[in-house]
């Protein structure tokens, strides 16, 4: 199956960085609806100016990659397959970020996958957590009424009738660019019905946490309304770290306005590895 990848070299001078030790490279892993894209103009260009090769992923189903036409039974367990697959093409270490449901795609291929021995490391950030969204859900059908059901209408019925100010105001903060949010509206697209079921909780994903993992970061929003902060506390609990919450960040961080926050936390923890 072909799979969509966006791919940055590093951009330092290669003379200098034949005197410093191999960097591993880094695969980014979108969320719910969307694909590769979404890393593309900031995350992507922020780590390989910092000296990474950066690959990101568009899941089957999403972006440019194939298997759009049986999106609505794709399984978890398939895009881990696909995450897997990127990872094999790749020499030597990685380190993997996830997204949202990116996060739960990344606990399963530590769980499940042939290659996650290549795992330097991990990130989830606003990451579904290792028991499923069913208390996210709650909290957001309490909290947020009105993005609670607009959530569950784009998993059933996708996005052909999304409201946009409710997204607008559920998934990302006050102030972030206009041009920015009418991009994400045009390219967003729907979602597999079996993942949107897997992912509250009805079978296990995640790894155990004293199994054999890499170090985890566990980094989220203050002001995500989608995955509240207290969850990604629980996530960082689960696997034994503490958590990063950024104020001012909403869910949808790589297009958020705060977005290089949580990138410049996150390049210092990968440096310090």
């Amino acid at each position: 199956m072909h799979l969509e990848i966006i791919s940055r070299k590093p951009k330092l001078d290669t003379k200098k960085m034949a005197n410093l030790p191999t960097k591993p490279k880094l695969v980014f892993v979108h969320g719910i609806c969307v694909g590769a894209w979404i890393w593309d103009e900031t995350f992507l260009p922020y780590f390989a100016e910092h000296g990474y090769e950066v690959h990101a992923l568009s899941l089957r189903g999403h972006g440019k990659s194939d298997g759009e036409e049986h999106l609505p039974l794709w399984t978890l367990a398939n895009y881990a397959d696909d995450l897997d697959q990127l990872v094999k093409s790749l020499e030597g270490p990685v380190i993997v970020i996830g997204h949202s449901l990116g996060g739960a795609v990344l606990q399963e291929w530590l769980r499940t996958g042939s290659t996650r021995k290549k795992a330097k490391a991990a990130a989830l950030l606003a990451s579904i957590p290792p028991w499923g969204l069913a208390y996210s859900a709650w909290h957001m059908m309490i909290n947020h009424p009105l993005l609670f059901q607009e959530i569950t209408r784009m998993s059933v019925m996708g996005t052909s009738l999304i409201n946009e100010d409710i997204l607008l105001e559920g998934l990302f903060s006050p102030d972030v660019p206009k041009a920015a949010f009418e991009k994400f509206l045009k390219k967003i697209g729907n979602e597999s019905l079996i993942v949107s079921a897997e992912v509250q909780g009805l079978r296990p994903f995640a790894p155990l946490p004293w199994t054999d993992l890499p170090p985890i970061f566990v980094g989220g929003g203050l002001d995500d309304r989608f995955i509240p902060s207290s969850e990604v506390h629980r996530t960082a609990a689960y696997y034994g770290v503490d958590a990063v919450i950024i104020e001012e960040l909403a869910h949808t961080i790589m297009i958020d306005t705060n977005w290089e926050k949580m990138a410049s936390i996150l390049l210092s923890w990968i440096e310090d590895l």
